[in-house]
């Protein structure tokens, strides 16, 4: 095979080798399958005796007493998620503490930073975990939750979708 013939057929080559590479990493950054995956019309979700409660809002939708009280920047280009874990007893449901992390990410697999932070309120008794995190208009942020109740000995993997409008 002369020099020439090998140099073409290697260049032929390159663009099935940088797709084959692209396939791969899309193939790592989609959703882990084990994850039950939470529409946006679908907030609360049953696994054992915890119920799994997740929301995701522009701010500008809370009302300004509440954003005060919680220090959360009411705007229409800020997105805050919601978490809460309950547990199912004989008397009914008590919010319980977890161990919440999040990975979010745009359509573009953009990752956004979300710093959860735990909110307890005393009356009634309720335990949130609540992040910011900005949106633009029409932008669709995928949630990835792992989320382990307090004496739960594996986390329940949760993906969650949800579409803001800004405008």
């Amino acid at each position: 095979m002369s020099i020439s013939r090998a140099i073409t057929l290697s260049l032929l080559l390159i663009p099935f080798i940088l797709l084959g590479s692209c396939d791969q990493q899309t193939a790592s950054n989609q959703t882990n399958p084990a994850r039950i995956s939470l529409g946006s019309n679908v907030h609360d979700k049953e696994f054992g005796n915890y119920i799994i409660h997740v929301n995701a809002l522009t701010t500008d939708q809370l009302p300004t007493e509440i954003a005060q009280g919680y220090k959360i920047t009411r705007s229409k280009n800020r997105a805050m998620m919601n978490i809460s874990v309950r547990e199912k007893q004989e008397n009914g449901e008590i919010p319980i503490s977890a161990s919440v992390n999040v990975v979010a990410k745009n359509l573009s697999n953009q990752l956004k930073n979300v710093k959860l932070r735990e909110i307890k309120d005393a009356d009634p008794v309720a335990i949130y975990y609540i992040g910011e995190l900005p949106v633009s208009h029409e932008e669709t942020i995928v949630f990835d939750l792992d989320i382990t109740p307090a004496g739960a000995s594996k986390p329940v993997l949760l993906s969650y979708k949800q579409q803001f409008y800004t405008e």
